[in-house]
């Protein structure tokens, strides 16, 4: 006993409330679409980062007098702790590392400054660093100190934008010649170190100290097995340091540790709470188109009192009548809400024809809508529950009408 001759009645009323209902449908699914593509884009970028990632920096600074030793000393780091530190039970993977300064790159007539770090074998799983061509580096070049060179993407395209492959070439580092051996896979990274990887090139640790011969490590990058002990092993580590260095243990000034997986914890909370915001402001958005459906439905229930009256007369039972609005409710929140859906589709496949440039989406990638089924789903939930709720109220005083009066009703 479904009809929708009564809603055509109102048509006016009826088109504008679909177009509220479209206008809402596409607001929430095509906002829902862009937290959700922000959401995926950082969360890869986050975790290109490296999985349980912990950096102990050197320069830390005593705070307390301890055993005839004055506060406020320099610490910095030495090759003793860490070869202390990479003995504890609950490190995975480590390597230090050497930020290489004023570094001068040749190859053939181009010549540029690039970042560069040295480290060891271990910092390619530590970082989660892919090869697109060649190898990272070895241990059997750390013990060769070998003048051998990873690229980063971004030298690589400063140094072949004909973009042949680098492999078993030469380039010069202040004059002195290294082979390539690696260039690494491009990514999206946020956090991790003071630069993404992609802007990052890499020579042995031990080539670097037998040209430079430096007194203290800038940095160790550690994964470790277990999040949960995490903080006794940032305590394991400040009493090594401090037992090396002869200061208070329990000074926490004297060692500086970068935690990423908590910053990649609040970089993946917040987008989440962003999603969930903008999810809010999209239903809030269909529920004022609710209320317009409110307004159609008791519209047409008032107007059509004498025929209500006369069906139920004839027979027509109560919940019939009751459904019979309801429907008409739900018919016309789906016809907005596919044209709503239809034209997020439409949004969604035409950003990613919008060009986007600059120094974040080089580091993030470019940020692209998700229409997910998780997004059509919530869409869909919130739609149906918003054409029952608006048509309930109009079903019920529909349902509710004494036939006798309905027939005399003007």
């Amino acid at each position: 006993m479904f009809s929708i001759r009564e809603l055509i009645q109102e048509k006016t009323r009826l088109f504008l409330t679909i177009l509220a209902i479209a206008w809402g449908t596409f607001t929430i699914s095509s906002m829902l679409a862009v937290g959700e593509g922000l959401r995926v884009t950082f969360q890869t970028a986050v975790a290109n980062a490296g999985y349980n990632l912990l950096s102990v920096m050197g320069e830390g600074r005593s705070s307390k007098n301890y055993l005839g030793q004055h506060a406020n000393q320099i610490i910095n780091l030495l090759e003793r702790d860490y070869n202390l530190i990479k003995k504890l039970p609950e490190i995975a993977q480590i390597s230090p590392v050497q930020s290489v300064r004023n570094i001068k790159f040749t190859y053939r007539d181009k010549t540029r400054r690039e970042p560069l770090l040295a480290v060891n074998s271990q910092y390619a799983k530590i970082h989660s660093i892919d090869m697109a061509s060649g190898r990272f580096i070895s241990s059997l070049d750390i013990k060769n100190r070998s003048a051998v060179i990873v690229l980063g993407t971004k030298t690589y395209e400063d140094f072949f934008p004909d973009k042949i492959d680098p492999i078993g070439k030469i380039i010069k580092l202040n004059g002195n010649a290294f082979l390539i051996i690696g260039l690494m896979q491009e990514k999206s990274q946020l956090t991790g170190t003071d630069q993404p990887d992609f802007f990052t090139n890499w020579i042995p640790i031990s080539t670097y100290e037998t040209v430079a011969n430096p007194q203290s490590i800038d940095s160790i990058s550690i994964t470790y097995k277990n999040s949960e002990k995490l903080d006794i092993l940032k305590k394991q580590i400040q009493q090594i340091v401090a037992l090396n260095h002869h200061v208070d243990p329990n000074d926490e000034n004297i060692i500086n540790f970068s935690d990423i997986a908590k910053q990649q914890k609040t970089i993946t909370d917040f987008f989440l709470g962003l999603q969930i915001f903008l999810g809010i402001v999209g239903a809030l958005t269909l529920l004022v188109a609710g209320v317009g459906i409110a307004n159609v439905m008791y519209a047409s229930v008032t107007r059509s009192t004498a025929e209500i009256g006369i069906r139920m007369a004839v027979g027509a039972k109560t919940y019939q009548i009751f459904l019979m609005y309801i429907g008409q409710s739900v018919a016309a929140t789906i016809i907005g809400g596919i044209l709503g859906i239809l034209l997020t589709t439409i949004f969604v496949a035409g950003m990613k024809y919008l060009p986007l440039s600059g120094r974040l989406i080089e580091t993030i990638g470019k940020p692209l809508p998700v229409l997910s089924w998780t997004v059509v789903f919530i869409v869909i939930f919130v739609l149906g529950l918003i054409g029952f709720l608006s048509g309930l109220f109009p079903a019920m005083k529909a349902a509710s009408i004494d036939p006798a009066e309905a027939l005399i009703y003007e």
